[in-house]
């Protein structure tokens, strides 16, 4: 039973759940503070006339008991006034012998008189007869020429009347209360809820008409405000990555297309006249290996800047810069014995947060790029030092250098300031772009300094310590 009331629960709205959930609560408090009322008000009340009647025997009997002479029968009948004023509304007031026979009494109102049990004893007790309550107050009186029995009936009337109005005032401020609260449970739901309806409407558009749309933000300072506040500042994020990832894909696209060709038109060569002519075979099949190690390469690139833009790149690897320098340019002095290759760094360096292999595959990007566009002069400076708690790497050539129409766009992917030659040198134009974004991952910077002509310096700041 409780599983399918749940049940049902969880499928209504969150607006009829929030008005149902603030009507219930509301309704509960008042419930229990009405229920703890009532019951106090109602003790309170019949104590009050616990007392009053009690009160009332006491001045009695303290009257009796006062005079110099014990009172007779006769003085007992003459005092019906005394006790008339004595007697409050809905009460009964009467003295009676030790025969039951009643001497003196004064009734106040219109009501059955409730007979309990006689007794000799002082005592004061409530009855109930057949929905009729009261309190009866005894106390023994000793006359002159009798022994009888002072008695009190005080029916409870006014408490009654008194709880029976004050029930229903509870009943009708409570169904008041219940009212009130589901209206401005509605309300306060309905204006609670503006900012998640208008987040779904937003998705929806979105959904629509593409990643433009946006949330409009909110005055107040709440959790729903920062709610929208993550949700526009996402939408910036999700809809620069599709703008990169669309460029990415035209750009790649762009890049696959040309050496695609070409092998399509050598084999298109080979089938119609290379079978025959082995001139025509080798020379085909020369430029298709060319364009498979280009393709090779591009997507070993692609590849590598897949995995620098990954979000959970982390590394505990410390490495340390001086010695996979020092290996770094004399395996690149093997490999360009016609380049010198000159390395400054600091006597004493720590260790950086950053892995060996990915610190080596930067430095092997700006010193291929060095190598590459420094034909005519063929030095390249590498230096290494410590700043304020920050390494600093650069890499310095006499090459063509970088006009400034070309500088702001070197990190793109793709970019080649020169298309015709850097295809020669087997670019793809991802290399500053992989750089960039390993670097980014480890919260250093890349720079880059060019005067055509001139020369290239690139420059990069790591923390020390991560």
């Amino acid at each position: 039973m409780i599983d399918k009331i749940s049940s049902q629960f969880n499928r209504l709205r969150w607006q009829t759940k929030l008005v149902l959930s603030c009507s219930t609560a509301i309704f509960l408090t008042f419930f229990l503070f009405s229920f703890l009322e009532y019951h106090t008000v109602s003790k309170w009340m019949m104590n009050r006339e616990e007392i009053a009647i009690n009160r009332t025997m006491s001045d009695i009997t303290t009257f009796y008991n006062a005079k110099s002479y014990k009172p007779n029968r006769g003085d007992m009948k003459k005092s019906a006034a005394f006790l008339r004023k004595m007697n409050d509304k809905d009460q009964l007031i009467r003295v009676y012998d030790e025969d039951g026979h009643v001497l003196v009494s004064d009734k106040n109102g219109t009501f059955p008189v409730l007979e309990a049990a006689p007794t000799k004893k002082k005592v004061t007790q409530e009855i109930s007869i057949e929905g009729n309550e009261a309190f009866v107050a005894r106390a023994p009186l000793k006359g002159n020429d009798f022994t009888g029995t002072i008695e009190i009936v005080r029916h409870l009337n006014t408490y009654r009347r008194m709880m029976g109005n004050l029930f229903w005032v509870m009943t009708v401020f409570g169904i008041a209360a219940i009212i009130f609260s589901a209206i401005s449970g509605f309300l306060l739901a309905k204006q609670l809820l503006k900012p998640v309806r208008d987040l779904a409407k937003a998705m929806k558009q979105i959904k629509e008409t593409g990643f433009q749309e946006r949330m409009n933000g909110y005055k107040q300072k709440d959790e729903l405000t920062a709610l929208t506040n993550v949700f526009n500042e996402m939408m910036d994020e999700i809809e620069k990555s599709f703008l990169l990832q669309k460029q990415f894909v035209e750009d790649a696209s762009h890049e696959l297309r040309t050496p695609v060709s070409i092998l399509e038109g050598h084999l298109s060569l080979l089938n119609r006249w290379g079978k025959k002519d082995p001139a025509i075979l080798d020379e085909s099949l020369d430029a298709s290996l060319q364009e498979v190690t280009r393709l090779k390469k591009l997507i070993n690139d692609l590849l590598h800047i897949t995995r620098a833009e990954h979000p959970r790149l982390k590394n505990q690897e410390k490495t340390d810069i001086i010695e996979t320098l020092h290996q770094l340019v004399k395996n690149l002095e093997i490999i360009h014995p016609d380049y010198n290759l000159f390395l400054e760094v600091s006597p004493i360096l720590p260790k950086v947060a950053i892995s060996r292999q990915h610190m080596e595959q930067i430095m092997i990007i700006l010193l291929n790029n060095a190598i590459q566009y420094s034909n005519n002069n063929k030095t390249i400076w590498i230096t290494a030092m410590q700043e304020g708690g920050k390494i600093i790497l650069s890499v310095v050539d006499n090459g063509i250098g970088i006009s400034n129409e070309h500088l702001a766009n070197v990190f793109n992917r793709f970019y080649r300031v020169d298309q015709a030659r850097s295809r020669e040198n087997g670019g793809t134009g991802l290399g500053l772009s992989i750089a960039q974004r390993l670097i980014r991952k480890y919260h250093g910077e890349i720079s880059i300094e060019s005067q055509e002509g001139v020369g290239t310096k690139v420059t990069i700041v790591l923390p020390d310590l991560i």
